[in-house]
């Protein structure tokens, strides 16, 4: 990373003379095309309830829809038979769906989002619906590969930053979930927005009162979305105090804002769980019957490791359908070849606050995505997709890294369009397949 702080200015202008300002956004067209051509292909060849979670999303909007009412997450809400039924592809005739309601604690923007487009196709089938609002978080996708493109941007060259929404839309994992009955899309585009919003923030000169009550009340939005988003709290605070000329202030706007924002929810939560369990985290141990941390192991964090890495590649399904030895080793070996790259490269001490900010974000993150595991044994690297935007953006100064500045473009766009083309082969030769036969209606 510090290759990337200490020559952040060469590769901001290199690679100009490949691709100008002005080709940098057909790019980015060419990326959204190719991923929206995926996502409908993932649409389209991923049976109904076949995503993660998805049965549990749909009844949250679904109440929500009909009632204007949040959901209270209960005992019955999980149903482990039901479940691996379902997982399998082998629901009986009796069985439904409207039982499985687990998500019912999770923040509410984004069940209050898609409420209205349930209600539009509520007469429709139920296949009709689901691809509805499977279409919505295709849409959600779209645009944060366009945040993606615009948090490149503040960092790198027009020639680089283009390789950096063509880099997200290779991931698989990405694609998949950005195309399904999901919370994950609407809190995988607050968390570029946020990347985004605070990288100017931090190209002003100051911040006053009113922006820091902006960027608090657009963090709790962020929240509202995901709760994984949360992260951004701190990191938020840290630029607040980094720009802000009366910090105090400043700390106070942005703190007492994002509360205000959040009070309402937070209000529902006590109301729902009680004072000692605003996150209902007491509840869902006792209502859900999820696999809880087993102690830490050699043997423990080599698996740990090893699903983490598959699933925020190409973990299909409920993390049933894996893809060949091949293609892991082919995106490891594109992971190392970025590392490698920025890691060769430690020439300063020097550290920008920008390049710290993108840092900040991937450690948050994982940190999240860790201690969440210490309580459940949930090992899905979509989780890390919060920081996909400055993932990308390290990968592909990873692999500029490398070459001579006239040939940093066209090799960044190129190694990230063979990711493209790993994607579309997952989606036709891992995902079509694995669901032959799958039936969840």
């Amino acid at each position: 990373m510090s290759s990337t702080v200490s020559r952040a200015t060469s590769l901001r202008a290199s690679g100009a003379t490949t691709v100008r300002w002005r080709e940098a956004p057909l790019v980015l067209a060419c990326a959204i095309v190719a991923y929206s051509a995926l996502a409908l292909g993932y649409i389209d060849s991923t049976p109904i309830w076949q995503n993660p979670d998805e049965p549990a999303h749909y009844n949250y909007i679904e109440q929500v829809a009909d009632t204007g009412t949040l959901p209270v997450l209960q005992q019955g809400d999980w149903n482990t038979a039901l479940l691996d039924r379902l997982k399998n592809g082998r629901l009986q005739p009796t069985d439904s769906v409207a039982s499985i309601r687990y998500e019912g604690w999770q923040p509410p923007l984004y069940y209050v989002l898609a409420a209205p487009l349930f209600r539009l196709s509520e007469r429709e089938p139920v296949e009709q619906q689901v691809n509805t609002l499977r279409l919505f978080g295709a849409a959600l996708g779209a645009l944060t590969l366009i945040a993606g493109y615009l948090v490149a941007r503040e960092v790198l060259a027009p020639s680089l930053a283009a390789a950096v929404p063509v880099a997200m839309v290779g991931v698989p994992m990405f694609s998949a979930v950005s195309s399904s009955i999901s919370a994950d899309a609407l809190g995988n585009l607050f968390a570029a927005v946020l990347v985004l919003v605070l990288l100017r923030t931090l190209a002003l000169p100051r911040v006053d009162a009113r922006r820091a009550s902006a960027l608090g009340a657009l963090v709790a939005l962020g929240v509202l979305a995901k709760l994984a988003l949360a992260i951004f709290v701190p990191i938020g605070l840290a630029v607040v105090m980094y720009r802000a000329t009366r910090k105090l202030r400043c700390a106070l706007a942005f703190v007492g804002v994002g509360t205000a924002v959040g009070t309402p929810w937070m209000i529902h939560q006590v109301t729902s769980y009680g004072l000692t369990d605003p996150l209902a985290t007491a509840r869902h141990a006792i209502v859900t019957d999820q696999p809880r941390f087993p102690g830490l192991t050699p043997e423990y964090v080599s698996s740990f490791l090893t699903i983490s890495f598959h699933s925020f590649w190409a973990q299909f399904g409920w993390m049933g359908i894996v893809a060949p030895d091949r293609l892991y080793w082919a995106w490891g070996a594109l992971c190392v070849l970025a590392v490698l790259g920025l890691l060769l490269h430690l020439r300063s001490p020097r550290w920008q606050p920008r390049w710290l900010l993108l840092g900040a974000t991937i450690i948050g993150a994982w940190l999240a995505y860790l201690g969440y595991n210490v309580t459940f044994q949930q090992p899905q690297g979509r989780y890390l997709f919060t920081a996909l935007a400055p993932l990308a953006v390290f990968l592909v100064v990873g692999w500029a890294a490398w070459v001579p500045p006239r040939l940093r473009g066209p090799v960044s766009l190129a190694l990230s369009f063979a990711l493209v083309a790993l994607n579309a082969y997952a989606l036709l030769r891992v995902l079509g397949p694995g669901f032959l036969g799958v039936t969840s209606s």
